[in-house]
Parts: structure tokens; C-alpha cells; sequence
């Protein structure tokens, strides 16, 4: 794909974010929801004329792991309330492991023996589950805001979106090298990997975030300079996680993010508010290129072939999602003495969409494996009926209940 083609899509992408923007005016529907439909009609538009707009798949797959997830994660990790956070961390944490290891499995069990077919085996129904138990709240969290509902209701969404994503991508890698025989399905050698892996990923992030505010410690503090470091803390603490120790790079980005704000906190005082308008911006783009490319790769072949395996994946979605949720909450009530207000759950329940890892998990899928296909049909259904439904009805479930 040589440069023009590149600009030439960049500006295709940011026309239809502009049309979005207008036509979100008029129709009031979630704009990630919006951006998928604008999407799927230009899709139509290029085939009906036959316009090669260079938009593939394996593209598609490249530019999310490498371009926008470092730019969704660190924004979302630099964006959260850091003590309010640390309040609920129990919580986040325990739904962003425990929840969901409990979701994977329960919607591997559902999927297996409600498809139960033999080109579907156990291990494709495991990938499966990791890949939409993996929650993006980027639609409900800006309804919720617009709602004023309480801060501490969209810490726990967006801190467990953000911890979550991080375990399932790291979990994702694991089941994905056993089901192409690169490993032995071993629980011992399963958890040393995921633990190298995962905690490797804060140790390099720690570092680094660590490292860029001593940084900002020494020179002068404006929005320019800070925006320069933080990009290279976001790009370069991935590619060296990734490439060089060979650890989590969505987990690196995400402390470092952490770790940068909380230790150049005093520096980040004068400068926080411009340089949190840039990042947000930037996570904006990156929603925009996300769901304008599903609504492109999307196929309604899709949906007419593997529409009872897409029916059985949401209803699965929703008992281990019910199941994740009040047992972490349970959990951290009994142990940490942490209790949180009852009318949460079904929000964080309804409110856990699925969208931008479970795309690019999918879209990872090699095509070596025989059921790569069902796989990323079911992702990109359960993606589409979140933000078709659960999004559009959070706002209605927190009005009846009074949050």
C-alpha cells in the first residue's frame, strides 16, 4: 500500500467521522453505532461501483495492534480518576481476572455444546469466549457522563474495560498458541506464561512511565513537550514490551500510562487539562478508524450463515457477564469489606459493550485454523448487537433506576 493510498484512506475515514458528527445531530443514536452504519453503506457503495478503497483485513489487523490500541489504552489509562481507582481497585481487578476467566469458560461451555459440532472443538469455543469477554465501553461511558452519573459508577466501567482488555489480550495469546500446537495444553506451563507475560508487561510499563517523569522533572512543562513524551512513552513502550522482552505490550502501555501520571503528577498540573483535551482527540480518531473499518470489513454473509451460532454467543454473553459481575462483587464484599451501591451491577452488566480488542482479536485469527471464520463471525455480531442494543438502552435501565 504505497503513501497516497494511505492518505487517500486516512481522509475517507475522517469524511465519514465529519458525516457522523452531522448526522448525530439529527438521530439520536450512539456515534460508535453511527460510524459502523456509515461504514457498512460505503462498503456497499464501493462494491456496487467497484472502487478499491485498500481496506483488507490483515491491513486492518496491523493498524489496530500497532497504531490504535496504544492510543485507546494509554488514553484510557491516563483519563481515569487515579483515586478513585485506587478506591475500587479490589473490584476492577477482580472483575478484570477472575470475571473474566469465569466468562470465558461459561461462554466456551455454552458455545460448545449449544454449536456442538466437530469442526467447532473446546478450544475454538475457549478463543471465543476470550474474544467477547473483552469489554470496550466507549459508547456508554460518554452517555453516562451526559447522564451525570456518578463518578465512581464510570471508574469501575472504564477501570475494568481497561484491566480487562489487558487479561484477555495476554489470555487471547495463550489459547491461541495451543490451538495451533505452538504449546502444550498445560495449566502449570499456562500460568507461568500468562504471569511472565502479564507481569512482565507492569514491570516494563512501571519502568518506563517511571523513566518519562523523571524526564518531566528536568526540562520545561508545556503541552507541546508533554504531548511529544507521551506519545513516544505510549508508541515506544509497546514496541519494546512487544519486540524486545517479548511481554505484554497493552499491559506495559497501560501502567506506564498509569505509573506517569501518578508520579509527575506535581509537574502534569499546569499542562494536565491541555494535554488531556489532545489525548481524548486522539482517542477519538482512533473510535472513529475502529468502527468505520468494522462497518467496512463487515460481511452479511456473516450473519445469514452463522446466525444461531451468533444468537447462542449473546445469550452466553449475558449469563457469564450476570454470573462475572455479582460474583466479584460477592467476592470483594466478603473478603475486602468493599461494598458497592446495588443499583451498579445491571449498568456494569448492560453497559459491558464489546468493541475495539474484541475486533482486533478476531482479526488476528489466523486463517489456518479451521473455524477462524465462526470465530470472527460471532465477534463482529456480539461487537454490533452491544452497540445496537445495549448501548442504546443503558440510558433508559440508569433513568429507571434513579442513578
Amino acid at each position: 500500500m504505497n503513501i497516497q493510498m494511505i492518505v487517500s484512506i486516512t481522509l475517507l475515514l475522517l469524511a465519514v467521522g465529519v458525516l457522523a458528527i452531522v448526522v448525530a445531530r439529527f438521530i439520536r443514536i450512539p456515534y460508535t453505532l453511527l460510524l459502523v452504519i456509515l461504514g457498512f453503506v460505503l462498503s456497499l457503495f464501493t462494491v456496487e461501483f467497484g472502487i478499491d478503497t485498500g481496506v483488507r483485513a490483515s491491513n486492518f489487523q496491523d493498524l489496530m495492534l500497532f497504531i490504535l490500541l496504544p492510543v485507546l489504552i494509554f488514553e484510557a489509562a491516563f483519563a481515569l480518576n487515579s483515586k478513585l481507582l485506587l478506591k475500587y481497585l479490589p473490584n476492577v481487578l477482580t472483575l478484570a481476572t477472575l470475571g473474566l476467566i469465569i466468562s470465558t469458560l461459561v461462554i466456551a461451555v455454552i458455545l460448545y455444546f449449544g454449536i456442538a459440532h466437530s469442526g467447532f472443538p473446546f478450544i475454538a469455543a475457549l478463543l471465543t469466549g476470550v474474544v467477547i469477554s473483552a469489554t470496550d465501553p466507549v459508547a456508554v461511558v460518554g452517555q453516562l457522563k451526559e447522564l451525570k452519573a456518578p463518578d465512581d459508577l464510570n471508574v469501575l466501567i472504564e477501570g475494568e474495560s481497561l484491566f480487562n482488555d489487558a487479561t484477555a489480550i495476554v489470555l487471547f495469546s495463550i489459547i491461541l498458541s495451543i490451538a495451533l500446537g505452538q504449546s502444550e495444553p498445560d495449566l502449570t506451563s499456562a500460568v507461568i506464561t500468562f504471569s511472565k507475560v502479564f507481569f512482565g508487561g507492569i514491570i516494563v510499563g512501571s519502568v518506563f512511565g517511571y523513566i518519562a517523569a523523571l524526564l518531566v522533572k528536568v526540562i520545561e512543562t508545556s503541552v507541546p513537550h508533554m504531548v511529544v513524551i507521551t506519545l513516544f512513552l505510549a508508541y515506544g513502550t509497546f514496541y519494546i514490551a512487544e519486540h524486545l522482552f517479548h511481554v505484554s505490550g497493552i499491559v506495559a502501555v497501560m501502567f506506564a500510562a498509569l505509573l506517569f501520571k501518578k508520579s509527575a503528577h506535581n509537574q502534569l498540573k499546569d499542562v494536565h487539562t491541555g494535554l488531556h483535551n489532545i489525548w481524548e482527540s486522539l482517542g477519538f480518531i482512533a473510535n472513529i478508524f475502529v468502527f468505520v473499518l468494522l462497518g467496512l470489513v463487515v460481511s452479511l454473509n456473516m450473519f445469514t450463515q452463522m446466525w444461531l451460532a451468533i444468537i447462542l454467543a449473546i445469550v452466553g454473553a449475558f449469563i457469564a457477564r450476570v454470573i462475572a459481575v455479582y460474583f466479584s462483587v460477592w467476592l470483594n464484599h466478603v473478603t475486602v469489606g468493599q461494598p458497592i451501591n446495588p443499583k451498579y451491577p445491571p449498568i456494569m452488566i448492560w453497559g459491558g459493550l464489546r468493541g475495539a480488542v474484541t475486533i482486533a482479536l478476531v482479526l488476528s485469527l489466523p486463517t489456518e485454523l479451521p473455524y477462524w471464520w465462526t470465530i470472527q463471525s460471532i465477534g463482529f455480531g456480539i461487537v454490533l448487537f452491544t452497540l445496537i442494543v445495549q448501548a442504546t438502552t443503558t440510558p433508559l435501565l440508569v433513568r429507571k433506576l434513579r442513578i
